[in-house]
């Protein structure tokens, strides 16, 4: 393996681009054979070049976080490939619309790495009808984490433009250093991740809203939405104390309401006439708070409580992603209700300010 990999250096030096040809890397990784070995070179290649971007790819990023996620399965046996798979699925489509930038490139080479983890490291190892072509020959989506991150670290395609070609090089010889330490030790890694945290919190002051439900045409619709609630339960149960309504919106929406009492939870279900009423009217306040002031944007989740007696309270969430249901945490979602509903970069938090990016989306 040393010899051969000190033949490779000499291609690599050798190459007007500084380039690893892909019929050299097949034959290496296949004959290193090892699947898991493999997806582990894939994975430190992912690694070197969210180094060189620790600003974009912090422990706030998606697609650092999947990253992380593959990590720990590789080296620690922690999670499946099948959780791997629903991640990248989750956010190909926000990663490949992206695609603008060398920072985008080192996400879309995460967005492969999946794959590699998904089926095996076979877009390297078993590629279909392979006769010794180059990465040129395929389209973008087939192409390896090993050569979309040597074009992150490089700063181009070498097949369109020289670029920088010592960047390519100095990537390439970084490459098969590190393959020769994963042959000898492959259960330590070659570049140590940063941990992401399990919740994410927001790192930035977001200033006090100024939008109001207690306003004359959103406290009424309010008001007729609780009523309308309780008259709904006392159908199903008079026995209750409490009833209590939670609003997801984001692109698409989510209502669920449970009645209590005491340590007993019910939840109601409304007949079709009466959810699409609570519906409307949420939809309803929804918009016309962010019109109070659009720079504030506009919740994501609202929840009323109503105690016995018919008081009420309210409290709304617009920036903690955290207490939101797993199933919105959708980039491709989070930047629809952005585009439908823009505010101000003061009022965007630092994780919604990761999948915004530099899409010029805010209100100015």
């Amino acid at each position: 393996m040393i010899q051969q990999v000190e033949k490779l250096k000499e291609i690599i030096n050798q190459n007007s681009m500084g380039h690893l040809p892909l019929p050299y890397r097949v034959d290496l990784m296949k004959q290193i054979s090892d699947i898991c070995i493999v997806q582990k070179v894939l994975c430190e290649c992912c690694k070197k070049v969210c180094s060189c971007f620790p600003k974009e790819y912090d422990t706030e990023n998606p697609l650092y976080s999947v990253l992380s996620e593959i990590d720990s399965y590789l080296y620690k046996n922690k999670g499946t490939a099948e959780s791997i798979s629903v991640s990248g699925e989750r956010l190909c489509n926000y990663a490949e619309q992206s695609i603008e930038s060398c920072e985008d490139m080192a996400g879309w080479a995460i967005i492969a790495l999946g794959y590699a983890i998904r089926n095996d490291a076979a877009s390297i190892l078993e590629i279909e009808d392979y006769n010794g072509e180059d990465d040129n020959a395929f389209d973008f989506e087939s192409w390896n984490a090993d050569f979309i991150c040597s074009i992150a670290y490089s700063g181009s395609n070498p097949f369109m433009e020289i670029g920088n070609a010592e960047k390519r090089k100095e990537y390439w010889l970084w490459y098969l250093d590190m393959v020769l330490s994963m042959c000898e030790k492959s259960n330590t890694p070659y570049t140590m991740i940063k941990p992401t945290p399990k919740k994410s919190q927001n790192q930035i002051s977001i200033p006090k809203r100024t939008q109001s439900w207690q306003i004359e045409n959103v406290s009424n619709q309010i008001q007729q939405l609780v009523h309308a609630l309780i008259e709904a339960t006392d159908k199903q149960t008079k026995d209750w104390n409490k009833i209590v309504l939670s609003y997801t919106f984001i692109s698409a929406s989510y209502m669920n309401i449970t009645c209590c009492r005491e340590e007993e939870v019910q939840k109601i279900t409304l007949c079709q006439s009466i959810e699409n009423l609570i519906h409307n009217s949420l939809f309803h306040i929804h918009k016309d708070m962010y019109l109070q002031a659009p720079k504030e944007g506009a919740w994501m989740q609202c929840c009323i409580t109503i105690e016995k007696g018919n008081s009420y309270d309210i409290s709304f969430n617009y920036d903690d992603i955290t207490s939101i249901s797993d199933i919105f945490n959708n980039p491709d979602w989070l930047i629809g209700a952005f585009e439908d509903y823009p505010r101000s970069k003061e009022y965007t938090p630092q994780w919604l300010r990761k999948i915004i990016e530099r899409r010029k989306l805010y209100l100015t």
